[in-house]
């Protein structure tokens, strides 16, 4: 009685594992994130129209911490300005935008943008992201999360939605 008494609750884990993968979060099109190495809250746009996701940050400068490369630079927030400092993973083409770079759009059509690893926490979850760096001050959010970070959280977007998010329990067809 007892094997089948633990198979049966081996098997009921493992069911509610397998659940717990269906689950998606509904995010408002804003929400709060967190950048968890400094706990600095911020809104955020999330956006299924960008691939990655992009946050405002200013002073940007190449260091070097054990041997890899990292950038630091500054988030202006609500709270003054910010230093970061995170690992260099490359750069990123970005679509040239209607006064974002002094550049001929006849001859060049996309910009490239540093690329960081970031820890972002958002719905209570935390995630590892890929995050450009850019200057956004002319944006009403200074961190946006496209479709990688959309897809890295489970998430689901509700335009209607501000400021809130649910979590659902999605049928796999």
């Amino acid at each position: 009685m007892q094997v089948w008494t633990l198979l049966f609750l081996m098997g009921s884990l493992l069911a509610g594992n397998a659940m717990a993968n269906n689950e998606k979060i509904i995010f408002g099109y804003i929400e709060k994130a967190t950048l968890v190495d400094k706990d600095l809250m911020l809104s955020a746009k999330l956006d299924t129209g960008a691939k990655s996701a992009s946050l405002n940050a200013t002073n940007i400068s190449e260091i070097e911490i054990n041997g890899k490369p990292y950038l630091q630079f500054t988030v202006p927030s609500k709270e003054g300005d910010i230093q970061f400092k995170c690992e260099y993973v490359g750069e990123v083409n970005i679509k040239v935008r209607a006064g974002e770079a002094q550049v001929n759009p006849l001859i060049r059509k996309s910009i490239q943008r540093p690329v960081v690893l970031m820890r972002i926490k958002l719905a209570g979850k935390e995630q590892v992201i890929r995050v450009n760096l850019t200057n956004r001050k002319r944006f009403i959010y200074p961190l946006l999360l496209g479709r990688e970070a959309i897809i890295a959280f489970k998430g689901l977007i509700d335009p209607s939605l501000k400021y809130t998010f649910r979590i659902e329990k999605m049928e796999k067809p």
